[in-house]
Order: structure tokens, then C-alpha cells, then sequence
């Protein structure tokens, strides 16, 4: 076992970098990085149940374009130290709280000399937006892919009712078993009773109430002076656009770009929730054009230069 922040040899691409919360809890990031040491660095949250090194596509793509990646995986999924069960609880709380101070600094660590972003999928998104909100002096701006509020309201009928009996069918789950085998309904996995509690709670009522926490994440995230790229998929039947734009519209202080997009934009025939991931560079041109509009406006930041096109 390597030490906290050490890099540790992996079969797959990139390196595997560990990292402990204040509350003991370890994961690993995957750390791609590019040839600049300056690049800007992207820290990637999956979606709910999915593990990183299911991104590790998009994240290559993001390196050979000239941005330091490090894709974490989410607690009790992939590399980390705890699994949902009924002995072992968490929610939004624990990963906000604990384990996204401890990432950011490790990656800090790792690129002292990057201007930092933040990227999510999904409910990586959304968290990152609370955290980001909550800690502004941590990253220079934000990415959110097919990340919603998951108000039922921006759904339309029959969606909308088919996510209340999922909310409410998962939250009887959690008190009954004292965790949710999601998995074996086809939507994420294993997960923490509290986890679908704070999922469940922002689906009834649109807003962020985090259970075993007293931040008013509405309130920081109506102030939350950054810039945003909000980017959704055209066809996504679990980030609707009109639900994503819900999150958005939550950030009246940022300076948001928003983008839909079809599957044509995407090279796709049809596109989904998760497609994009199999053909990223669309996502990534964005991405980077978009990266390049914040450091070039920020003191002192350089700005993303594709490695190809850099000289030797």
C-alpha cells in the first residue's frame, strides 16, 4: 500500500492516487497527466453507482487535449474503503464534508502550479456544485454533464410519477433493509439508506437539505460567483433539459454557459445519459474552448493548448 498522496502503479491508464477524509475514509483518483505541468487540472466525479475508471476514455481524451485529469471514484463505489450496507451509512453530508476537501487538496498536491476545475456526471455534478458553492476558493469554475435538480416537476408525465414510485419504493427500502440494493432495479447499485434520503428529499421538493448537515447549500449556491459550463444531452430520460435547467437556474450569481446538445453534435445515432462518454470529443472541444475563455479572463492563468499542436 502506497502512502496517503503517493502515486501507485496501475495496469490502465493514468495513475492511481490515494487519499484519506477526516472521518479515516480512503479512494483512490486515476491522475492522467498531460505535458504541461502549468495545464489546468479537471477533478472528475462519477454518476450515482458508477465507478471511475469507467470514465478513463474521457479522461484520455481530456489529457491528450492538454488538461491534467483526476477522476475519483465516489465513496462506497470502485476504489473505496466503504460499501453500503446496513451497518454502513452515509449521505451527501459525508462526501462534502469529508471527502471532497480531501480530494481537492490531494490534487492541489499533485498540481501545485494548475489553475483547477471541477467535472460531474450526473450526481457528481450536483455535488460538486454544493461543495463548489459552499467552497468557492476551490476551483476556478465548474463542469456539469446530464447534472439536474431531480425535482419530479422537471419531468414530464408519466417520467415524473415514475420517479416518485423510485423515490418512494427506495426509501422504503432504506428503513426496511438499512440500505438500498438500487442495482437489482437497474439504477445505480448498492447504495447508503441516507445517500437515497438526500436523493429522495431533492426529488420531492427541488431543494438541497442535507441530512446531518446545517449548510444552507440553497442559499451559497444562489451567491456562487464562477463560472459554469451546464451541459446536457438531447434524449437523456434521466437528466431531462427542462431538470437541468432547474439546477442552473439555481446559480443566479455564476456566470453560466449552457449547451444542449443532439446526438448529431455528439456523433451519435442516439444519445443517452451515458453514450457520451463513448464518443467524448465532442464533450471535450467544449470543454477545453470553454476552459481556454476562463484562464485566458483569469490573472496569471494560461490558457489549454492541444499537446499535439504544442511545440516540441
Amino acid at each position: 500500500m502506497a502512502k496517503i498522496g503517493e502515486s501507485m502503479p496501475d495496469d490502465k491508464a493514468g495513475e492511481l492516487v490515494e487519499y484519506r477524509a477526516a472521518d479515516a475514509h480512503r479512494a483512490s483518483a486515476r491522475v492522467l497527466r498531460a505535458d504541461d505541468p502549468g495545464a489546468p487540472a479537471l477533478l472528475c466525479l462519477p454518476a450515482m453507482g458508477v465507478a471511475a475508471a469507467y470514465y478513463t476514455g474521457f479522461g484520455e481524451a481530456l489529457r491528450e487535449s492538454g488538461v491534467h485529469v483526476a477522476i475519483s471514484d465516489l465513496r462506497g463505489i470502485g476504489s473505496s474503503s466503504l460499501r453500503a450496507s446496513s451497518g454502513c451509512d452515509f449521505g451527501y453530508h459525508e462526501i462534502l464534508t469529508h471527502d471532497l476537501a480531501a480530494l481537492v487538496a490531494s490534487v492541489r498536491e499533485q498540481f501545485p502550479a494548475s489553475p483547477r476545475f471541477l467535472f460531474g456526471h450526473s450526481l457528481g455534478g450536483q455535488l460538486w456544485s454544493l461543495y463548489l458553492s459552499a467552497n468557492p476558493e476551490a476551483a476556478d469554475g465548474l463542469v456539469t454533464m446530464a447534472s439536474c435538480n431531480v425535482h419530479y416537476k422537471g419531468w414530464s408525465r408519466p417520467a415524473r410519477y415514475r420517479l416518485l414510485g423510485t423515490a418512494l419504493l427506495f426509501r422504503a427500502l432504506g428503513k426496511t433493509l438499512g440500505y438500498v440494493p438500487a442495482g437489482r432495479f437497474g439504477f445505480a447499485g448498492n447504495e447508503a439508506r441516507t445517500m437515497i434520503a438526500d436523493w429522495s428529499n431533492n426529488c420531492f421538493n427541488g431543494t438541497y437539505s442535507v441530512a446531518n448537515d446545517p449548510a444552507d447549500y440553497e442559499h451559497a449556491l444562489r451567491f456562487l460567483q464562477k463560472p459554469v459550463l451546464a451541459l446536457s444531452v438531447e434524449g437523456d430520460r434521466l437528466a431531462p433539459r427542462q431538470s437541468v435547467d432547474n439546477l442552473v437556474a439555481k446559480m443566479e450569481a455564476a456566470n453560466v454557459t449552457r449547451r444542449h446538445l443532439s446526438p448529431a453534435e455528439l456523433g451519435l445515432e442516439r444519445a443517452s445519459h451515458f453514450s457520451w462518454s463513448k464518443r467524448p470529443a465532442a464533450v471535450v472541444s467544449l470543454i477545453r474552448e470553454w476552459m481556454n475563455g476562463v484562464v485566458k479572463a483569469g490573472a496569471g492563468l494560461q490558457p489549454v493548448t492541444p499537446q499535439s499542436a504544442r511545440p516540441r
